[in-house]
Order: structure tokens, then sequence, then C-alpha cells
């Protein structure tokens, strides 16, 4: 199964507040190494002291034949999007034209069922601030490009998902980071004027504040200054999101973006300026989660003074943020699927630590096989694992995109190959198997196809890529989709705390049927059993497996399997 990247949420970081006032030499060549290393294709930042702005760029816009990035240089900024959501909502909400406490059914057709939950309906707020229960993303998501995997869902393909789903918690219960719900609250929008969402965004925030190159849909000068996206040393396609505009669909530069900031810092007074601040402030806490969020922006930690989001599509990461109260704020775009956000974060910080991302492993090996042959890569792979672990990434994921990669160049040789090394790498991870299923399935080998999907599905039996692409194919999975149950007296036994690091622990708690994870400085999520001690997230790709104790009948430890990798846990209380 290919690894899409969904657009993505945030991570959480606890700083201390201290502001410096410049793009410090150490950032500065943080980024000079990542760009020359070869993990980023160009980054650009902007540091803002009130009306002084310093900009540093360094990279290309392309790998190939690209030109020097710049302030001027267009990025997709993903979920940022999701603030330019809120804001415009905020705004509704001091001109009386909307509630925050309005269920969002009041605004969308008839014909939509918007689920409830023991009497509670979903309003615009719990919308606003990811608690309304409504999952990441909609179950009927099936891209037929999986490098543009928004522009085939349609706004009535959300509707039919809204209207079948049936919440699994209360309303407002727990924070849940949720792609689709925020596409909504923008389609709320379209609603409301009659336009598109680019159209109200345009007349409300670009043109007020300047912002000419902050677009949904390219015009020709932002094409001409266009960073190209990459994943993985390679350039990608742009994303479109035709349907769920609101939620990550807008593209800009940093000259704009930072414009953007600025009035919401408050430097720059315009007619959006209460809604800014009103988007600011916290409206939902959970003691449980030790998690707060304004409409759309998140904090982090010390005190909440970090006012920020950040954003990401399948070329593409980008970061903006401010210092509550202050005028100093800070704007990191790359083009590339590098994280970004200890740049930021850095650039608000001084001590906050940067850390160099691992090179890419995938990259080598795929300018191995170009250069030298299939051999020579699969060789370059084993001697690097053994030789110098430290200095590249070995996950999973690596291997399952050079794979794909490969596999798009039509050449199904060594796309086989890598799938097959990834399997002997990670031999009980579900997703090699899938992924080689696939391969096996574009080659014509259906037989093959079912034997390297139905084993995928023995690692995981809910993977729901799987079934669906065996049912297609004639084959019976009537085994697979009932869900696999545990019993709440067995559930107990994994209720407790795990420490997998000196600072880093996974607390596991239970509600009912419910088995709950959270880790240090996240939020909780629910957790799904595929077997008796197996258990997988639906928000991010991992799993759990927990370890029973060989003298009682309890339990001893965990392992968290993400990324590839396998991070064994102690149970400490």
């Amino acid at each position: 199964m290919k690894n899409i990247i969904l657009l993505l949420g945030f991570i959480f970081i606890g700083i201390t507040v201290q502001a410096q006032h410049k793009i410090s030499a150490e950032v500065q060549d943080h980024i000079k190494t990542r760009i020359d290393k070869g993990l980023n294709v160009g980054i650009v930042v902007a540091l803002i002291n009130g009306d002084d702005v310093e900009f540093f760029s360094y990279g290309k816009t392309a790998l190939e034949n690209g030109s020097n990035v710049d302030e001027f240089s267009v990025f997709e900024i993903g979920s940022i999007t999701k603030t330019f959501t809120t804001i415009m909502i905020a705004d509704e909400i001091l001109k009386g034209r909307m509630s925050l406490s309005d269920p969002i059914s009041k605004y969308l057709p008839e014909h939509v069922k918007v689920p409830s939950r023991n009497g509670r309906e979903i309003t615009i707020k719990d919308v606003a601030t990811h608690s309304s229960s409504i999952p990441r993303m909609p179950s009927n998501f099936a891209p037929s490009n999986p490098n543009n995997p928004f522009a085939d869902y349609t706004i009535d393909m959300a509707y039919e998902y809204i209207s079948g789903l049936e919440l699994t918690r209360d309303i407002g219960e727990r924070f849940e980071y949720s792609n689709i719900a925020m596409g909504i609250l923008g389609h709320l929008l379209e609603l409301q004027y009659g336009k598109t969402y680019e159209e109200i965004m345009v007349d409300r925030i670009a043109n007020v504040y300047d912002m000419n190159n902050t677009r949904v849909v390219f015009t020709d000068d932002m094409k001409k200054h266009l960073a190209y996206g990459h994943a993985n040393g390679n350039q990608v396609e742009n994303w479109d999101l035709p349907a769920l505009a609101g939620a990550g669909a807008i593209r800009s530069t940093a000259t704009d973006m930072v414009k953007y900031v600025k009035a919401n810092m408050g430097v720059t007074k315009g007619p959006l300026y209460e809604a800014m601040q009103l988007s600011h402030k916290k409206a939902y806490s959970n003691e449980e989660q030790d998690f707060s969020i304004g409409l759309g922006w998140h904090y982090a930690l010390d005190d909440d003074k970090v006012v920020w989001h950040n954003g990401g599509t399948g070329g593409y990461i980008s970061f903006a943020g401010f210092l509550e109260g202050t005028t100093t704020g800070v704007v990191v775009l790359t083009n590339s699927q590098r994280n970004i956000n200890d740049i930021g974060f850095k650039i608000l910080d001084d001590t906050f630590e940067l850390k160099m991302p691992k090179m890419s492993i995938a990259n080598a090996m795929e300018a191995e096989i170009e250069t030298n042959g299939l051999e020579a890569g699969l060789a370059l792979y084993k001697k690097t694992k053994t030789e110098n672990n430290e200095a590249y990434n070995f996950n999973e994921g690596e291997l399952n995109q050079l794979g794909y990669a490969l596999l798009a160049k039509e050449n199904m040789d060594a796309a086989l190959a890598i799938f097959k090394l990834n399997i002997e790498m990670y031999p009980k991870a579900f997703n090699p198997y899938d992924s080689l299923g696939e391969a096996y399935l574009t080659k014509g080998d259906t037989a093959l196809a079912v034997t390297n999907y139905r084993k995928s599905l023995e690692f995981n039996a809910v993977n729901e890529n799987a079934i669906q692409v065996l049912k297609t194919m004639g084959e019976d999975t009537s085994a697979f989709e009932k869900a696999y149950e545990v019993s709440e007296t067995v559930l107990d036994t994994y209720v407790g705390k795990y420490q997998l690091s000196p600072d880093f622990f996974i607390t596991v708690t239970k509600e009912g049927s419910k088995l709950l994870i959270q880790a240090t400085g996240q939020p909780q999520f629910e957790v799904f059993p595929s077997a008796e001690h197996e258990f997988y997230l639906k928000v991010v790709t991992a799993s759990i497996t927990f370890n029973p104790a060989t003298e009682n009948d309890g339990i001893e430890s965990l392992i968290l399997h993400q990324g590839g990798q396998d991070m064994p846990g102690i149970k400490v209380e």
C-alpha cells in the first residue's frame, strides 16, 4: 500500500519562550547542511520583529534545472490553510452571521444527515477545535491518483460520508485532528456566499492584506515562481483539493505569509484583526489529554505562549507561528517532505535544540540503481545498514516509497526486489506485503498478488486496502471483515504506564471496551485490536504489541511499531 501523506497536523513540542532577534548563524548553517546533504530541496525562512523582516533562503526550486528559492517562491502551505478558514469563520461570528454554538447542519443541505450522539449535535466550535469526533479522514477516500489524492474527492462524497457516519464517542470528549471536518467548515462559507472558497478567501484576506500570490489556483505569475514539491528526492505533483479547500488548498510565498503573520500579531491592523484575535483564544481544553486549542491555532507549551500551525502536502512542509503578545513571528517553507518545524521553534526560542534529520537511504539507493544497477543498490543498502546505520533512515517507509518510485518508472524487476527486501527487513509489518501484492497485481500475477495481500492481513486483519482489493478479485474476505474483540478482562491487563526512553512514556487507559493510549506531550488516541495482544492506531500508521509477563498473568512490556522501528517500553506502573 502506497504511503499517502495526508495533510499534516502538528507535532507537540514543549519550549520555553526566549525570542532571538535575528536568524542565527546556527540556523543558517543547519539549513545549508540540510540542503547540501539532499534532505531538503529548498528552504525559505522569514523572521518578523515588528515591521522589520529578515529573510534567509537556500536551495533550489527543483532538483533539475531549478533556480534559487527566495521569498517570492511559491509553496503549498497545506494545513496552515485551516487558520485562514477559522479566521473567516471567526469574522462571521463577530458580525452575527454565525455562532460558535450553531450546529453545522444549520448550514448544510437538508439531505445531509450530520451525525449526533446522546442528543448533542456537532457545532461550528466543535469542528473549529477538532473536537467534533469526526475522524481525521473519510472512509470513502480512495484516490485514483495517489500523487494528487484529493483531486477526485467531491463534495457529494463528503456529504455521503458525513450522512453515513456513526460517531464512536461523545462530541467534545477529546481532541482528534480532522481534515474532513475542517474541509466541511470551509464549505459552509461557500454555501453561505455562493462562491468558491478561493473567491471568499481572496476577497476577505488575500486582497485586504496585499497577498497577491496567495491563492488556491495558481495564477500565471505564481506558476513562474513555483518551487516544485519533492518527496524522497523525486519531484512530485501539486495537490488539488476542490471539495476540501478549507483544509489545506492554499499556495503562498514567504513574503505573503509574513503579511499574514504580521496581521495576526496586530503589527498590521486590518478589518480582520478582531477575528484573528478571537481565533487565537483558547476555545477547547481537555485535561486528560493535557491539551488546548484555539479556533484552528495550536499552542506550544510553557504557558502556551507560542501560537502556531504547520502544514504538509505531497511535496511541501510549512510552519507559521508567533510569540503571543509580542511582534515576533516566523515563517518557514520548504518544497520537500522533510519536517522543518524545529527550525521555526529554534528561531522563536534559541534554547531549542536543532537536530539534523537522517539522510534518506532510498535516495542513495535510487541513485546507485540508476548508475550501477539493481544489485549494486541492494548491496549499498546492506553495507550502509551495517557500517553507517546512524546517518540514514532505514525504516519501512523508505523502502516502500523507493519501490513505488521504481514502479512508476516501469522498472518492475527493481520494484519487486525492493518490496521483497522490505519484507526481509520487516517480516512482521503488514504494509510491505500489501505493496508487494500491488506490484504483482500491476505485473498481472494475480496468484502472487492474492498471496501477499492475504499475508498482509495476517499481520493486520483490518487492512482495509487489502480487503477491498481482494474483494475486487473475487476473493472471500469475510474472515477478515469481522472486528476482532478483546474482552474487558484482558484489556484491564494492558492498563498502565510504559517507559520507552528516560523521558518518553506511553500511558494506557481503558474506557469500557475502548483501549486508549497517550504518549508524553501528545493527545490521547484510541487503539483498535487486530489480535489479542496486537492493536493499531487509525490516526497514524502505527501499532502496539503487548508482551505478557512470563511469571504471572499480567503484561510486562509493550512494543511500539512505527516507521519501520520497534520501540520497546517496560511497564513501570
